[in-house]
């Protein structure tokens, strides 16, 4: 005895299949979008850190004090030789894809004069495009330690502009490079630079490279 098989049966069974292998192609396809939309391929999301090298040139040393007798005194200071290199830490974290804000940490070794300096800085951040490349503008400002003399002595100022590029298609690492103008001024005695009755006001212009990631 033979089986008869209903033709709506089988158009049945072919919709079904159908509907199910066309769930199973599309949905990885949804799915690898959405996690795809999650990826920082720009590197613009999230946490970030900024690791970079640079050298400051010193254009304008000048040496302050102060006594009840002579009141403020203002000596210009040699800049022939003057210039410090520099190695920076950033981190911080993207806002939005624009905006940026992180915490710095860096060593500044001067030569003339000779201080060792320890900036601690906000570092801010504003990024033109929404891209892996892209122009941005900084601002640093925060406090300083002159190794030599302990805690309270000095402050630090940098604006500046730069660029960010990848070093290649497949790197997660991002290269930037900056100019900015740096000021510190310098508590020769431990004070605060509010409080100090003597102080070094160095201005220059700094260049630095580094990698973000």
């Amino acid at each position: 005895m033979g089986y008869f098989i209903d033709p709506q049966t089988i158009k049945m069974n072919k919709n079904i299949i159908t509907s199910v292998l066309l769930t199973l192609l599309i949905f990885p396809m949804f799915a690898q979008k959405e996690v795809s939309s999650n990826i920082d391929q720009y590197r613009n999301k999230g946490y970030f850190n900024i690791t970079k090298f640079g050298y400051i040139f010193v254009g304008d040393a000048t040496l302050e004090t102060f006594s009840p007798e002579e009141g403020v005194v203002v000596t210009s200071l040699p800049t022939d030789k003057a210039g410090a290199f520099t190695l920076h830490t950033i981190n911080g974290y993207f806002f939005n894809p624009y905006f940026s804000l992180g915490l710095g940490f860096g060593l500044d070794g001067y030569r003339n004069p000779r201080y060792n300096t320890l900036p601690v800085y906000l570092d801010l951040r504003g990024y033109f495009n929404d891209a892996l490349t892209s122009p941005y503008a900084f601002l640093n400002y925060g406090t300083l330690v002159k190794i030599e003399n302990g805690p309270k002595n000095g402050n630090m100022f940098n604006i500046g502009v730069g660029y960010k590029l990848p070093l290649n298609d497949d790197s997660r690492f991002v290269l930037v490079g900056d100019i900015a103008y740096s000021y510190k001024a310098v508590s020769n005695d431990g004070e605060s630079i509010r409080n100090s009755n003597s102080y070094v006001r160095l201005k220059g212009v700094m260049l630095s490279i580094g990698v973000m990631f």
